[in-house]
């Protein structure tokens, strides 16, 4: 039931698909192409946008994971929920690592490696 309360806050509305997040202090309605990546830090998630703003919420990333993956969201590592549509380049050095094009660096856990070439590769 919370899995789809939280459906329920993306808005699809053709190519400009809306995210609500709330906040303690305002509620941000964000385009889905505006996100770069989340992190999790617990039951807490940032959203690090393309206008370099981030936004903290206190839900779990796992919520969100659900949520955007129909949208070319992938969580290549358990703290990270990566915009695939962001994406710069896959380095292989040091277990992997999904470079952004805004230059931030993504982990890439090694049991995650290959669902992200095959998601990739879809």
């Amino acid at each position: 039931m919370q899995v789809q309360n939280l459906l329920d806050h993306v808005e699809d509305k053709g190519k400009n698909r809306k995210i609500v997040l709330r906040t303690m202090e305002s509620i941000f309605l964000v385009d889905l192409q505006d996100i770069l990546y989340c992190e999790s830090d617990n039951s807490y998630t940032t959203f690090y946008l393309t206008d370099g703003k981030e936004i903290l919420v206190s839900r779990g990333i796992k919520e969100y994971e659900q949520m955007l993956s129909p949208y070319r969201f992938f969580r290549p590592h358990q703290r990270y929920l990566v915009n695939l549509n962001h994406v710069e380049r896959i380095d292989k050095n040091d277990g992997g690592s999904i470079i952004l094009k805004s230059k931030a660096s993504i982990p890439i856990s090694h049991r995650r490696k290959h669902a992200l070439m095959d998601f990739l590769k879809a």
